[in-house]
This record gives C-alpha cells, structure tokens and sequence, in this order.
C-alpha cells in the first residue's frame, strides 16, 4: 500500500516538473523572439556607416580624391553594362529583321514578276519572322529583376564613379543644402534617379541640415517635398535617409506621405526600424508599398559586399525580383565592378520598371 502512495505521488511529481519544463521553455522562445524582433528593429551598424559617409561627404573632399584617385572618370559612359547587351539583341534583331524585309521583298517581286499568287507564302514568312523576335525578346525578360539604389549621393565625384561602373544603378540624391548645392543638377544627368530625403533618427549624432523631425508641422514637410518638386523635374520615388525615429511613428509617416500624395511622389521605405508605419500608412493613402530587402555595405569590405549582392540576386530569382542599397563608397564599387558577370543572371532595372510610372 505503501509503495502503490509512493508511485501515484512520484507520478503527481513528474507531471509538475514536466509543466515547469514546458513554461521555462516557452518563456526562452518568447524572449528569443523578442530579441530577433530588437535586433531587426535597429541595426547600429547602418548608423555607424552612414556616419561615415557623411564624414567623408562634408569634411574631407581631400580624402575623396584620394579614394579615388586610381579611377579614370568618362563621363560619357552612361549606358548600363545590362543596357548594351539588351542594345546589341536589340540591333541583331533589327539587322534580321531588315534581312528578312529584302527577302520578302524580293519574292515577292520574283512571285509577281511569275503570276503567282504570294500572299499565304508572305504570311507565313512574317508569322516566322516574328517568332524570332518574340523568342529572342522572351529571353531576356525571363530572368528575374533587381534594383540597386545608391543612396547618398551628393557630388561630381561621386557620379563619375558611378557612372564609370557602366550598370544600371539608380542614384538617390540627397535635397541641397548649404553642404551640396548642386544635387538637382548632377540628379539630371541620369534617366533615371530618386531622392533620399533625411528623417530623424532615434540615436544619430551627424543629422543633415535639413532633416525633417517628428514634431514638425504639416506646413512645414508640406514646404520641403513642394520644394524637392520644384528642384527635381520628373523625380517620381524617394527613400529615407535614416529615419528610424520618423518612420516608426504614425503621425509623422501620415503628415509625410499626405504632402507625397499632392505631389505625386512614392515613398520607398530603406527600413532602418522594424517597427516602420510605412507599411500601414501606404495601404491607408492607396499607394503601393516598396521596401528595401538588402542592404549590400553594412560591412566596408568587398567580400561581405559580394555575398550580400548574392544574397539580392537569390531573393530576386525567389519572388520574381528585388530591392537592395548600398553606398558610394570605394569597396562597394569594386565589388560591383567584380561582380558584372553574376549581375548577368538578373535583369538590372529601375524602379518604374517592376512599379510603373
């Protein structure tokens, strides 16, 4: 009897044991879970660079003839890598297609010259004709599509390295201020570009001077994106420069996107918090929402850089394509340069290009 009270209260024993195992066990995966979601939320190194960045930009143009002293500038050299190659398809289907005009023409002087009824024979030339050029098209829209955007962009220099990589990136300039007059007029030399408009961090202590704050007034952001309209013609996407403090907060994101919404602009979320309302806020003023999904230069060194750009091409061959950012730094254009032949398995393209407008 004895032993059968000793069994049922050893049974009672381990069935609480195995209930505060389970409630340990749940309360780690909790507090995991939060720590991923803390870590997504802020990432210090983006700050830390961007620091750099603006470090390098203001105060030591000396150090940027420096960095980029060992590359040859062409300033004529404005069509992407990706874009001669589509140019040459282009022209070799032009030349067969021409080819082939002066062979139906030709038979169908000979037919007529003979009294011979042509015209099934023509069609069905032409309806051959044109397979091989939807077939040779076809091959290049296959592949899936990327978008690098080069944020913080700000001078001459800058431009001509990007321009020199002969790929089809997209610059995002920073608005002028005081500390880089001419961002409108180095933004025209491109097809395409987009804005990177500065908005208050959480915890950054190297603000642009024209950074919009959270307590600003509707009046106030209203003015800045009427002046970007005004300086930037046919501007149609801005990004956020930092931002970890404006874009996780409702109100702000609401003032801001209203004043895109008159000015006909998109707002492209570079997602320095998780916690962003952009999300919410582009469903609430029926916009698409477009977020970045790579930073490719967190680390300033070629290798990281290339495995992140892999990381991008991955992704776009995974959903149909994809978003990434980097920065004009000398690394990062070198691993671009190394890169070209990797690029070759995505379609480099805009963002009008996968959104429209």
């Amino acid at each position: 009897m004895v032993c059968l009270k000793n069994l049922i209260r050893l049974k009672y024993f381990l069935i609480i044991f195995l209930l505060v195992l389970i409630c340990i066990l749940l309360a780690l995966k909790i507090f995991t879970e939060y720590k991923k979601q803390e870590n997504l939320a802020f990432n210090p190194e983006i700050q830390e660079f961007n620091s750099s960045i603006d470090l390098f930009r203001d105060n030591n143009q000396d150090l940027s003839d420096n960095i980029f002293k060992n590359y040859n500038y062409d300033q004529e050299l404005n069509t992407s890598f990706l874009e001669k190659n589509s140019s040459i398809d282009d022209n070799n289907i032009t030349n067969y297609k021409s080819n082939f005009d002066l062979n139906t023409s030709f038979s169908e002087q000979n037919l007529s010259s003979s009294d011979l009824n042509s015209s099934s024979l023509i069609q069905e030339m032409d309806t051959i004709k044109k397979e091989n050029i939807n077939q040779s098209k076809n091959n290049h829209t296959k592949k899936p599509k990327l978008v690098i955007i080069i944020d913080d962009m700000a001078n001459s220099k800058q431009v001509s390295e990007l321009k020199k990589l002969n790929l089809k990136l997209t610059p995002s300039f920073f608005p002028p201020d005081k500390t880089h007059k001419n961002t409108p007029q180095l933004a025209s030399e491109f097809k395409f570009f987009m804005v990177h408009l500065p908005l208050e961090a959480i915890n950054y202590n190297k603000p642009e001077l024209n950074t919009l704050k959270v307590s600003d007034s509707k009046e106030h952001i209203d003015a800045m994106i009427k002046s970007i309209k005004k300086e930037f013609k046919g501007l149609r996407y801005i990004n956020n420069h930092t931002g970890s403090l404006f874009t996780s907060d409702e109100n702000a994101m609401r003032k801001l996107l209203a004043s895109f919404k008159k000015q006909d602009f998109i707002f492209v979320d570079s997602k320095t918090i998780g916690k962003t309302k952009a999300l919410k806020l582009t469903k609430e003023f029926n916009q698409p929402y477009i977020q970045r999904d790579v930073f490719l230069d967190n680390e300033d060194n070629v290798s990281y850089i290339k495995s992140q750009l892999k990381q991008a091409i991955d992704l776009a061959h995974k959903k149909g394509f994809a978003i990434a950012i980097a920065h004009p730094r000398k690394n990062t254009f070198k691993a671009l340069e190394e890169s070209k032949e990797m690029l070759l398995d995505v379609n480099l393209v805009y963002l009008n290009e996968i959104y429209g407008n």
